[in-house]
């Protein structure tokens, strides 16, 4: 199933710019009808209940833009969701919204990841795998019991590089804890959101990192890889809520008496640093790309993952399965010190933004994308089901 093939025949058709223009609404159909493949056996795919994503969307735009959603967007957006759910049904899935609809009769995928994931994050990742390099990654607790720096704190409850900071001096340490014990930090639980890792250094002056982009079955959708040679932190914050403060802003405050003046060391393009599609047909790859590329042991022209990145993905993709979503974004990080790639993390429900660029999908709704890439990791996890190459969960990590 070559969707890539579908989306650039689709992208050459005229578009009427009076009409907001949905791509998944114009090629689910085509889609489903090429594929060659649909679920025999009782399947379930969860889904969230259509009214309450769309109120929390609603809420997301009100709460970034300041503004209620527009009535044409949210029709847009309800027609999605409900194309979605056609055909997902077309391709073999009982569609549930909650997990007591689920008769144990059957295996389950769950489209946006468990809760749980969000709520308890403090534990390690440990991917039961000689062949994957991980760095040390402990809960703040225990790395207060045996500190090392350098130092990642990162927030694993946030994404698009917010509430990570590169710890190197003492000061530095002690002002990041101080912080977790103010009042209003408790008060949210701040600290067990925040884990501790290794530092990873890459090359002199670049911070880079590749996020792959997979199905729960380890397949690859979309590729990135991220590249920042800036060295000034840049604030990116986790939002809570409409009036709720993160205390984190005393950290990039200069004022404030917990101000870290750390390092920049975030590399993906929501803190301002460049992406790379890893996408040979995009024709967009300048010769200094291609140097940093090749210092990554990535081949500039090919654009093809190294094995060794793949083969990863396929054993982090069959450790979480649909715990973390029916796509998963998972971040990898070259170590210069030792030539290898280590597994930084697994985002759970992670953003459209390495879909949209490897796919060339400037223009269209978020939801538009996310229903797209959903669909796509879909037709993957059928595929696998149908031609037997994918095996039902078992027991899933070892946890510290």
């Amino acid at each position: 199933m070559n969707i890539i093939k579908l989306i650039k025949n689709h992208q050459t058709k005229p578009i009427n710019k009076n009409v907001q223009s949905s791509i998944f609404l114009d090629l689910a159909d085509i889609i489903i009808a090429e594929f060659p493949y649909t679920l025999k056996n009782k399947t379930y795919l969860l889904i969230p209940n259509p009214k309450q994503e769309l109120l929390e969307m609603q809420y997301e735009y009100r709460l970034y833009h300041g503004k209620i959603m527009p009535i044409a967007m949210t029709i847009n957006i309800l027609n999605i969701i409900n194309k979605f759910t056609d055909v997902a049904k077309k391709l073999g899935f009982t569609i549930i919204t909650e997990m007591g609809e689920y008769k144990n009769d059957g295996e389950i995928f769950n489209l946006l990841g468990n809760d749980a994931n969000e709520k308890n994050l403090t534990e390690e990742e440990i991917i039961n795998s000689n062949d994957i390099n991980i760095p040390v990654t402990l809960n703040v607790d225990d790395y207060l019991k045996n500190i090392f720096l350098p130092a990642v704190f990162k927030n694993i409850t946030a994404n698009r590089g917010e509430d990570k900071y590169l710890i190197e001096t003492k000061e530095q340490l002690n002002k990041i804890i101080s912080l977790f014990n103010l009042p209003e930090s408790k008060e949210l639980n701040l600290k067990s959101e925040f884990v501790v890792q290794e530092y990873i250094k890459s090359f002199e002056g670049i911070n880079s990192s590749i996020r792959i982009y997979t199905s729960c079955t380890g397949d690859i959708l979309s590729a990135l890889f991220l590249v920042s040679t800036d060295t000034k932190q840049k604030k990116r914050i986790k939002k809570y809520g409409i009036d709720i403060f993160n205390p984190c802003e005393y950290l990039n405050d200069p004022n404030s008496p917990y101000y870290l003046n750390s390092k920049n060391f975030i590399s993906n393009a929501a803190a301002g640093g460049k992406a790379i599609p890893l996408n040979n047909e995009l024709n967009n790859i300048t010769f200094d790309d291609k140097i940093l590329l090749t210092l990554h042991e990535i081949d500039a022209e090919s654009l093809k993952l190294p094995d060794k990145l793949i083969e990863m993905c396929k054993k982090i993709a069959n450790a979480w399965k649909s715990e973390k979503g029916i796509i998963l974004g998972i971040d990898f990080i070259y170590n210069s010190q030792n030539d290898n790639w280590y597994y930084l993390e697994t985002n759970k429900n992670p953003s459209v933004e390495g879909y949209k660029r490897y796919m060339n999908l400037d223009g269209y709704l978020k939801k538009d994308i996310k229903a797209l890439m959903q669909l796509d990791s879909l037709i993957k996890i059928v595929e696998n089901i149908m031609t037997k190459s994918y095996n039902a969960p078992k027991e899933r990590i070892n946890k510290k």
